[in-house]
């Protein structure tokens, strides 16, 4: 019982010692990294939440903690914070069998939490001014011809609460990812692969999804009502289709064994008109029998 103590309080002081090993690189290279510090910062969490209980765990992160406060910025002792909650989270999640669906929702919401707090909260201290950037963006967008027809500058900046959900996806898919293929050669347990080719909306949500589309399309286009929330609803709810196509592609790709082109897929979400075509699959990806199809044509040809 010695021995395991033991073992358990100087992996414990390892994370700690990693943590401001870490912080240290981050001071010295101007935080070049420190987004990726961050990210990797979650895996050695979530390992030692899973080996051990949960108020181990939160001591680690505590102590961890304060080994930055000592010497990290002000943008990594954030971000930082963040990673902690996230690794307490899925580690505990990971334990206790969660469901693949409530560690994505956890992760995004710390994620989305952690976004608010820098770019909104704490912006004027870490000197970080969000419209003054979208700002930027809007006018390099607008110097390509008809990219961005009839969206003035105040529109365009109401599209930052979106921008925030954004980001706190992505990194929600990155963290949780890299987690799983680090963490599994470990011969730590995860519910299923989160790969985004294996991401398949039920049809109850994707007609909810539809529903909301149609709903604030009308209200928009033909009963004339300007509500921003309504454009909210709308983009979301295309953005979810979206990527339920960008899957379906990914998944074709890992067929045809062309894994090598999914990064072209993942930029081609991003270019007008484009992405609209993977709204359209993910509809049809969730309505049909598509990806069926697509495997049982795959098994036939071979």
């Amino acid at each position: 019982m010695g021995q395991a103590n033991t073992k358990k309080m100087v992996q414990g002081a390892m994370i700690a010692a990693l943590f401001g090993a870490l912080s240290l690189i981050n001071t010295y290279t101007g935080s070049l990294f420190d987004v990726f510090i961050c990210y990797a910062m979650v895996i050695p969490v979530v390992w030692y939440g899973y080996m051990y209980d949960i108020k181990s765990n939160v001591i680690v992160c505590i102590v961890s903690m304060i080994v930055i406060l000592m010497m990290g910025l002000p943008l990594f002792i954030i971000s930082s914070f963040s990673s902690c909650l996230i690794g307490l989270f899925i580690g505990e999640a990971l334990k206790r069998k969660a469901k693949k669906e409530t560690i994505l929702l956890g992760t995004f919401v710390v994620s989305l939490l952690n976004n608010i707090l820098i770019y909104e909260v704490f912006a004027g201290l870490l000197e970080m001014d969000l419209v003054s950037e979208m700002t930027e963006l809007y006018s390099m967008f607008m110097l390509l011809p008809d990219f961005f027809p009839r969206m003035s500058l105040q529109v365009w900046l109401s599209f930052i609460p979106i921008f925030l959900i954004g980001v706190s996806v992505m990194e929600m898919y990155v963290i949780v990812l890299l987690c799983q293929l680090v963490l599994m050669r470990l011969k730590v347990e995860f519910p299923g692969s989160f790969h985004i080719a294996s991401m398949h909306l039920s049809r109850r949500t994707g007609s909810i999804m539809m529903i909301l589309i149609v709903v604030s399309l009308v209200l928009q286009r033909f009963a004339g009502i300007v509500n921003i929330y309504l454009t909210y609803v709308y983009i979301l709810g295309c953005l979810m289709f979206g990527l339920q196509g960008l899957s379906l592609v990914c998944f074709y790709l890992i067929l045809r064994k062309k894994q090598g082109f999914m990064i072209v897929a993942f930029l081609c979400l991003l270019i007008p008109y484009v992405n609209g075509v993977y709204v359209v699959l993910g509809i049809l990806d969730i309505f049909s029998d598509l990806r069926r199809n697509i495997l049982y044509n795959k098994n036939n040809n071979e």
